[in-house]
């Protein structure tokens, strides 16, 4: 079964010059007894003594000087163990070429005419710690586990030994083929730790990179991972693609000619497809991502991964793959989304020409907006990466994944601002998603609109056309829950600039929401003025009160609004709502605005609906007291309004 308290290969992979806290003890060298155990540069001395004994007998039996190079191991890790990882040998380069050789001697036999499931057992026998002196292979691993990480030149050596490719057959065995044990021991792990190290450090220099293509493993290694899910070790899943990342990131121009010559880009994605089918999105998608990485990581050396991945059908891969993760539960959150969506947005600005964007601004704009024709920030150049995303939105309804692509769409704008208008102005993704987004959950609806605020609030744009939708939006569904989110959006927008106020008035909004607002009056005095007890968060109620905000917002500021308000025959109907504690302060902002144009009207409704007030309605009176205890003198008695109407007023007061 899988070890799940084994970490990412990355992370578990330690230092070549620590002391490998934790791993099984080596067979130890001879010391003579009684006396402190000799200090590192006894030890190295010693070590080169006997390396020199060892040189000798190279005309011995094979055998024999096979066994003299393995006394040599116990000593060697000795010494390094106690140098704190810097090695003092002299003849370095001769003992990690001989080493290396055994090691690559050993695996070739352990692997030569066997098949494959036979092949991994005995792999993994030979570098498996055994816990006896018989443990050759293990002291082998080991050893250039160390060498590898020492220096250039010594890896360069190990590289030449033949071991590159064979070390990738092994962790193309190991993969492929599960255990047949259950518990994953430490001596496991600790095993696993060197070797996928040990393919890490051959990955960091262009030498080891080479040598890693002289056959046909790692082309068996990529296209494993893309088709055989079903079978493989989850043990050693995270290590393969740990090295396999390493191997992409390289950027050697050697890695992509191989994989282009060798068809891996294609045949990936083709079983891909395939598996897109039938796996769960997370595993797919972890996969899809692997490939695309090799994509990504070859593009500033050459686009032939690029072509291949379009060619071979990549986009309508990635959005089968995405659609997957619209069956998930809504809370999962799933890492490897994330990276498949930024591959997917990285893809959006790879393109051999910039898209031309026109000058075609609709007026007025905000004071301070600007539009930029040079060329500043990252822009979008892939329209068919970008039609992805917006496929995606358009057809899922996971929150998780809809909110996602919403963010991606925001980190393009955050790039450079000319994307919103490159990507609007060809595909029109906000002004389709305006028509779909009440279709969508609450919290893809809420950031949806934060989105059309930020081209306000941070672009200075106002975005005539997208409201004029979103007006429709109101108007169509006035009892949607979207309706709400839209209007407050509305709200916030309204409240940034005054020229917001001719804005939503030319365009038809004031008058629609003031013939909304009649027909709530309407329903509202029909029921005597008494609303049911209804917790603060009711949607109707709500809306009505965002509705009257959103027309205090209109009238602030703008004769020409209040003269709408009175034109359209309201000053009745807001004085229903005067009698609702709800929607109390919104009606009397509105009214108030109707003192610029005639204040004595104002005054006048005022003392009325004090005089017509209830005794029972008492917090009414003291907000209508408060109203007039604001106003000048001048206004608090005007001429049409009499002494002894106001005394009266005060007086049941």
């Amino acid at each position: 079964m899988e070890a799940e308290d084994v970490s990412r290969a990355e992370d578990r992979a330690e230092c070549p010059g620590s002391k490998n806290e934790g791993q099984p003890d080596v067979a130890q060298p001879d010391f003579p007894h009684g006396g402190q155990s000799p200090g590192p540069t006894a030890l190295w001395e010693m070590l080169e003594r006997k390396f020199l004994e060892y040189q000798k007998l190279a005309h011995g039996s094979p055998a024999e000087h096979q066994q003299s190079l393995l006394n040599l191991l116990p000593l060697f890790l000795k010494a390094w163990e106690n140098s704190v990882g810097i090695i003092s040998f002299p003849s370095l380069q001769s003992l990690a070429e001989d080493i290396s050789n055994q090691l690559a001697q050993e695996i070739q036999k352990a692997l030569v005419g066997k098949p494959a499931e036979q092949a991994r057992e005995a792999a993994g026998q030979l570098l498996r710690w055994k816990g006896d002196v018989d443990q050759d292979g293990y002291l082998l691993l080991k050893s250039v586990y160390v060498l590898t990480g020492t220096n250039s030149e010594t890896l360069g050596t190990v590289a030449a030994s033949g071991l590159p490719p064979l070390l990738l057959k092994c962790l193309y065995l190991f993969f492929v083929f599960p255990l047949e044990k259950e518990e994953v021991l430490e001596n496991d792990v600790q095993v696993q730790r060197m070797f996928v190290q040990m393919l890490l450090n051959i990955c960091s220099e262009s030498q080891g990179l080479e040598r890693l293509l002289s056959g046909n493993e790692l082309q068996s290694l990529v296209i494993a991972t893309t088709c055989l899910w079903e079978h493989s070790c989850c043990f050693w899943k995270e290590p393969t693609f740990c090295v396999l990342r390493a191997i992409s990131k390289a950027q050697h121009l050697g890695i992509i000619e191989y994989l282009q010559a060798m068809d891996c880009i294609k045949l990936s994605l083709q079983n891909l497809s395939k598996l897109a089918d039938t796996l769960p999105a997370p595993k797919v998608s972890e996969s899809v991502s692997l490939i695309l990485g090799f994509v990504k990581d070859s593009y500033p050396v050459s686009s032939a991964l690029f072509l291949e991945f379009e060619n071979g059908e990549g986009y309508p891969l990635l959005l089968k793959v995405l659609l997957r993760y619209d069956a998930l539960a809504q809370s999962e959150v799933d890492p490897h989304l994330e990276e498949l969506l930024e591959l997917l947005v990285w893809l959006t600005t790879c393109g051999r020409s910039e898209l031309k964007v026109f000058d075609s601004i609709t007026y007025p704009q905000l004071e301070g907006f600007k539009f930029h024709h040079e060329a500043s920030g990252v822009t979008v150049k892939n329209l068919q990466a970008f039609q992805v995303l917006q496929n995606v939105f358009q057809k899922a309804s996971n929150p998780v994944l809809c909110t996602k692509v919403l963010s991606a769409i925001r980190t393009m704008w955050v790039w450079n601002a000319r994307n919103f208008f490159l990507l609007e102005w060809t595909l029109q993704p906000i002004s389709q998603f305006v028509e779909i987004v009440p279709l969508k959950p609450a919290p893809v609806q809420k950031q949806f609109f934060q989105l059309l605020e930020a081209l306000v609030f941070e672009l200075h744009y106002v975005p005539h056309e997208i409201l004029r939708k979103v007006q429709c939006l109101i108007k169509e569904s006035p009892e949607s829950p979207c309706t709400l989110v839209a209007l407050q959006s509305v709200l916030r927008i309204a409240g940034r600039d005054l020229l917001f106020t001719d804005i939503f008035r030319d365009s038809g909004l004031l008058g629609l929401l003031l013939a909304q607002l009649r027909k709530r009056a309407k329903i509202l005095r029909k029921s005597g003025n008494k609303e049911p007890t209804l917790g603060v968060q009711d949607p109707e109620r709500e809306l009505t009160c965002v509705m009257l905000r959103t027309v205090v917002t209109l009238l602030r500021g703008s004769v020409r609004n209040a003269v709408v308000l009175k034109d359209h025959g309201m000053v009745p109907f807001i004085k229903i709502f005067l009698d609702v504690e709800w929607y109390r302060e919104a009606s009397l902002s509105i009214l108030e605005q109707l003192s610029v144009i005639n204040a004595e009207e104002y005054m006048s409704i005022i003392v009325g609906a004090l005089c017509s007030s209830t005794q029972g309605e008492l917090e009414l009176k003291l907000d209508l007291l408060q109203v007039m205890s604001s106003l000048p003198l001048c206004w608090a008695f005007p001429q049409t309004c009499s002494w002894s109407t106001c005394a009266h007023a005060f007086a049941h007061s």
